[in-house]
Order: structure tokens, then C-alpha cells, then sequence
């Protein structure tokens, strides 16, 4: 798009100097100056076009490592990682920060043997999908309940249906969730 704009441009400005020119050497320097309006109406558009596309694509370029995994939850952002199982793992510093303190990463490691890892770099603690509900459903703030049902639809859900769709059959939770 980019291209098939700046083709339009060079192309515009091409046949407006070269009507400028022609009126210049056939009638001289003052009615040269009537051919001005011209440029204008015949760059405008896609001169924004233009413009409008490199911001698109300016968009996109930044946005692109962050595709699918963007989670904020009432302003806050949380950082979500999808392992090749499709399994979403949520930092748990982020859960912290919404939650307030919760139990120690060694409790929550024993409590969630197969639903608490270190990933990332530097390697940070992350919940599963499974185990930040299970986990949230035996907290009693409110603040708990909230992100436990946004955590449940905008999380867990689709990363299980994502999982159903592609037939990925992952190791059953070694925890009890509570409902």
C-alpha cells in the first residue's frame, strides 16, 4: 500500500510540474502561479493516505510481539505467557499486585506442583491457566473474585478451547480446583 502510494505521488507530482512548466513557457511567470491550487488538490490525498498507512504499519511493527498475549485486567497489566501446549502461564508478581500478598512461592510450588514454574528472563514464578483459578477460588477479597471470573473468560477459556480445537491433551491438574 505504501508503494502503490508513493507511485501515486510521484506520478501527480510529475504531471503537475509538468502543466506548471507548459503554462510557464506558454504564457509566462504570473499565470504560472494560478497552477498552485493544483499541487494541493492533487496531493492531498495521498499524501494522507500515506501517512496513514505508515501509521498502520508503525502499529502493527510495535504491537506484533505482543499479539495474543496483551492482558490488562481494571488497568492493570499482566504478563501472560503461552507455552507449545497452548497452556497460559500468568506472572505471578501481577497477580500479587491486583490480589495484595498472597502465600509464599514455596507454598504455592507445593500447593501447585504442576501449576507453578519459573519462566522467562530472568526466571520469575507464573501460575498455569488452571492453577491462578484454582488458587483465586481459595482467596476471600473481593478483588480476588474479580480477577478470578475476568481471569476465567479472558485466560483460561480460551487457551482450554484453543487446546480442544487442536486436540492438545494436557497433564490433568495434580491439585484440587474449588468452585
Amino acid at each position: 500500500m505504501i508503494e502503490s502510494a508513493a507511485l501515486r505521488i510521484v506520478l501527480r507530482v510529475g504531471l503537475c510540474a509538468a502543466l506548471s512548466w507548459c503554462v510557464w513557457r506558454v504564457l509566462g511567470l504570473a499565470p504560472m502561479v494560478a497552477t498552485a491550487p493544483l499541487w494541493g488538490v492533487a496531493l492531498a490525498k495521498p499524501l494522507i493516505d500515506l501517512a496513514s498507512e505508515a501509521r498502520h504499519r508503525l502499529r502493527r511493527h510495535v504491537w506484533k510481539p505482543l499479539e495474543g498475549r496483551h492482558f490488562v485486567f481494571r488497568g492493570t497489566p499482566l504478563q501472560v505467557l503461552e507455552d507449545a501446549d497452548h497452556r497460559r502461564w500468568v506472572r505471578a508478581a501481577d497477580v500479587r499486585r491486583i490480589v495484595g500478598h498472597t502465600a509464599s512461592n514455596g507454598a504455592l510450588a507445593l500447593s501447585y506442583p504442576n501449576g507453578w514454574r519459573l519462566l522467562g528472563q530472568p526466571a520469575e514464578p507464573h501460575f498455569s491457566d488452571e492453577a491462578l483459578i484454582a488458587h483465586l477460588g481459595k482467596e476471600s477479597a473481593p478483588e480476588a473474585l474479580r480477577l478470578r471470573h475476568w481471569a476465567e473468560r479472558e485466560i483460561a477459556f480460551p487457551a482450554r478451547r484453543l487446546r480442544e480445537r487442536l486436540g492438545i491433551r494436557t497433564e490433568p491438574p495434580d491439585f484440587v480446583a474449588s468452585d
